[in-house]
């Protein structure tokens, strides 16, 4: 009966880095497989998957005695077969995101998609557990290893996307388990050995061969029905952490940024031929054919954000989420001197250059055409400059978004903020142009144009509807957004467009009642009365009164497709019934799913061991002190980490430098902090106060200094932002390392068997943290959710005080 084990801290970093990696490659499948906004689900399955490994050591705690190291060895055989096995089970269930309300067994099969993908996280639970039986002295020391793993593999899996698509991951990732496995089973017997080099190389042919489980992708993403078109031919598909995209070509793809309003067939010919660009499998962009006909690129000329070419000449034209380049050519069809695009997935300059280059004529290879990779706020706040067209690019698909199912994305390039970024860049008689796909009831275009509208009178525009045009087809709408008020002959020129191609006006100066509603006509002229109510002192009683949350997105809370009010909820049920359900946002639901069904789980994960540990003599109230001392502590690092990923991505325009850079800083300074922890001298009581002190006054300074350091450091190099990103998080993740392991040393040392469920309790409760931080930012931001971190660490001085006095009464 062996308690001691060879490679033991080497094996938990490999299992932390593997564990993390693995949980960020589940996020890019589950972006491909459902909606990327959904991913955040990866965070609570993993957490739940801690917690539940947290339990089944307190039950098993007893029985495990004096075999830790035997163990361990196989437990860790069993974590490295599961990771592909759990992926590809996890690919067989039918859960589909859109039925979840209206089929009941869709709460089923997401429960099991629940469990299954959370077997390889308990599995890794329970290494750690049992690295703390072994090492029950050390505790700071192996939450350190632990920590310091987790943040090489977030950093790590992030270079293997660029190599790897998603769905080998899980496979690859077993060959660095399985030599490690090697290692600390050479006391092991041979036989035991030699299958783990079977399994390994099996492993690597399945993985990187014709057996590898495909991801499956929901069967409302536009990819699936596109490749069952007859003539469907994928051309192409390259990987990224950003997105998979996908080339396919087909002579039935037919894109167009809205409805073509009164396009002359018969003058003009068909439209060019098409090629899709799918990115994750939701989002659609086509590459055109050109052959130098630039009549067939007149189609260009009839749908809504064309619009911005009818009241500028020769314009330079900035277009934010180039894609294959449809808003390029449009550019370049209505004359443009200069477009500059701006496109932020690595992967979509290459293919149109290499694979695409004949096909599109060069079209990022012009003189007049500037390319540029970066996140498009990230790059105006960089460079500068001024232009006479800003187009924001309609990039995601029309039955996406009608859906609903970017409830939960946090978008920067729609907020207030933004739009007053463009409105300083846009030359004297610039305009802005923002399309968005239109949804029943009304929603998207009323918040872009009442987004527009603050955005100009915060910049000091007295009459902001003298600045402002809205027109519509019947499934996009377009509002420009003027430097200057617009002159008659501009106003004149908006409504030719509009009549000449069948458009409704819906916000124009001088614009009459009788005017609007002419084409694609509603019951009511929902448009015009909302722009109305918008540029009114009712602007206040609008918000609250409109069905749908149309208040502007801000930096602070930046989830624009997020409409849900829960104040109208019962008003919806009432005048729809249960036709109610497609018109709430999808990721609103999901979201709600997870939440209830986490704390169901949470319930049963804490309630259980409590129970049994019931039959153990232990002091009155140290069940109970347990249980808030490392609940608080998982809700609140929970809030911070996913407050200061999305306020990094701002910094560092592009969102994988923004996960890699946040989620790596925050384990690894952690793992320091607990290293010191375990190092230092000082009484526990003593370094936690001056630990939390320390993060709670470095949290509410950076509420301040951050947007100062963001202005600041725009144009700065990638490598000195991502330095500075470092820098901040360093110390505080460096103070939020700390807590955890004082507490479960103080526990380890005097009632080691609550070391386990201490640990559930934490997992639980960062999963309800992961889902309830997501609903604290969209209803009340970022900010609010900084400061309620901090205070809810604050709570934790207390709460080990009294875990003190409990846990000292049993020694």
């Amino acid at each position: 009966m062996r308690r001691d084990i060879p490679f033991l801290l080497p094996a938990l970093f490999v299992v932390s880095a593997i564990a993390i990696a693995y949980q960020i490659a589940l996020m890019r499948i589950l972006s491909i497989a459902q909606w990327h906004h959904f991913a955040y689900m990866i965070i609570s399955i993993a957490m739940l998957g801690f917690g539940a490994g947290g339990t089944l050591m307190t039950l098993l705690k007893p029985r495990l005695r004096g075999i830790e190291a035997d163990t361990f060895y196989w437990v860790l055989c069993a974590f490295t077969l599961s990771l592909p096995a759990c992926y590809a089970l996890s690919q067989s269930i039918p859960f589909e995101t859109f039925h979840l309300v209206s089929q009941r067994d869709q709460l089923g099969w997401l429960l099991l998609l629940y469990t299954v993908l959370a077997i390889p996280f308990l599995l890794a639970s329970i290494c750690t557990a049992l690295a703390l039986f072994i090492l029950p002295q050390r505790v700071g020391r192996v939450y350190f290893v632990d920590l310091l793993g987790s943040g090489v593999g977030a950093a790590l899996v992030v270079a293997m996307l660029f190599g790897f698509p998603p769905e080998q991951v899980p496979y690859v990732l077993t060959l660095p388990l399985y030599a490690i496995a090697l290692l600390v089973g050479r006391r092991q017997p041979r036989r035991f050995r030699v299958p783990l080099i079977l399994l390994a190389a099996g492993t690597l042919m399945i993985g990187l061969g014709p057996g590898l489980t495909p991801v499956r992708v929901s069967e409302y993403k536009v990819i699936r029905y596109t490749k069952q078109f007859p003539d469907a031919e994928m051309l192409a598909q390259r990987q990224s952490p950003l997105s998979q995209l996908t080339v396919i070509d087909s002579a039935m793809i037919r894109e167009t940024p809205g409805q073509l309003g009164n396009y002359p067939f018969g003058t003009y010919g068909p439209l060019p031929r098409q090629i899709g660009l799918f990115f994750d499998g939701g989002s659609v962009s086509v590459a055109h054919a050109f052959t130098g006909d630039w009549e067939r690129f007149a189609f260009l000329d009839y749908v809504t954000p064309a619009l911005a070419y009818h009241v500028v000449d020769t314009p330079r034209v900035l277009v934010i989420g180039a894609g294959g380049g449809t808003d390029v050519w449009m550019g370049l069809y209505h004359g443009a001197e200069q477009v500059t695009a701006v496109e932020v997935d690595p992967s979509v300059f290459p293919i149109m250059r290499d694979l695409l280059h004949e096909f599109s004529g060069g079209l990022y290879d012009r003189p007049d055409v500037e390319t540029v990779l970066a996140e498009g706020r990230g790059f105006l706040r960089a460079r500068g400059g001024s232009y006479d067209v800003i187009q924001i690019a309609l990039l995601d698909a029309f039955n996406a978004a009608a859906a609903g199912v970017y409830a939960l994305s946090e978008s920067y390039l729609y907020t207030r903020e933004a739009v007053e970024l463009y409105y300083q860049h846009l030359s004297e008689s610039g305009v802005l142009a923002v399309t968005r796909w239109l949804k029943t009831p009304p929603r998207d275009a009323i918040k872009v144009f009442a987004t527009l509208v603050e955005a100009l009178e915060r910049q000091g525009v007295a009459e902001p509807g003298n600045h402002l045009a809205f027109i519509r087809s019947w499934n996009a709408a377009t509002v420009l957004m003027s430097r200057a008020p617009w002159t008659e002959p501009q106003i004149k020129a908006i409504r030719e467009f509009a009549h000449t191609r069948g458009f409704d006006l819906d916000w124009l100066p001088g614009l009459e009642p009788h005017e609007v509603n002419q084409f694609t006509i509603m019951d009511e002229p929902v448009y015009y009365q909302a722009a109305l109510a918008l540029l009114s002192d009712e602007r206040e009683t609008f918000y609250r009164s409109y069905l749908f949350n149309v208040r502007p997105a801000t930096d602070d809370r930046p989830h624009f497709f997020q409409f849900f009010k829960w104040s109208t909820l019962r008003a919806l049920i009432r005048e729809m019934g249960v036709e109610w359900v497609p018109f709430v946002e999808w990721g609103y639901i999901a979201l709600l799913a997870t939440l209830i069904q986490a704390a169901i789980a949470g319930i049963l994960l804490v309630g259980i061991p409590a129970w049994v540990l019931r039959r153990q003599a232990l002091p009155r109230g140290s069940r109970r002190s347990v249980g808030a001392y490392f609940t608080i502590l998982g809700l609140a690092f929970m809030f911070l980490e996913i407050a200061f990923i999305q306020k990094f991505m701002l910094f560092l325009t592009y969102p994988v430098y923004a996960v890699a850079v946040v989620l790596a800083g925050f384990l690894v300074c952690s793992g320091w902090g607990s290293w010191f922890a375990d190092r230092t001298s000082l009484p526990p009581r003593t370094l936690l106060r001056r630990a939390i002190g320390g993060l709670v006054v470095l949290t509410l300074l950076y509420t301040w200094w951050l947007p100062i350091v963001f202005d600041i450091g725009a144009a700065w190099s990638d490598a000195a932002r991502v330095g500075v990103a470092f820098a901040f998080i360093a110390p505080l993740a460096f103070c939020m390392g700390m807590p955890l392991p004082l507490g479960l040393q103080w526990i380890s040392h005097r009632r080691e068997a609550l070391v386990p469920w201490a640990w559930a309790i934490n997992g639980v409760s960062s999963v309800m943290g992961a889902s309830l931080a997501t609903f604290a930012a969209i209803h009340f931001g970022f900010r609010w959710l900084v400061w309620g971190a901090a205070i809810i660490y604050l709570l934790a001085i207390p709460a080990f005080t009294y875990l003190q006095k409990r846990v000292q009464d049993a020694a």
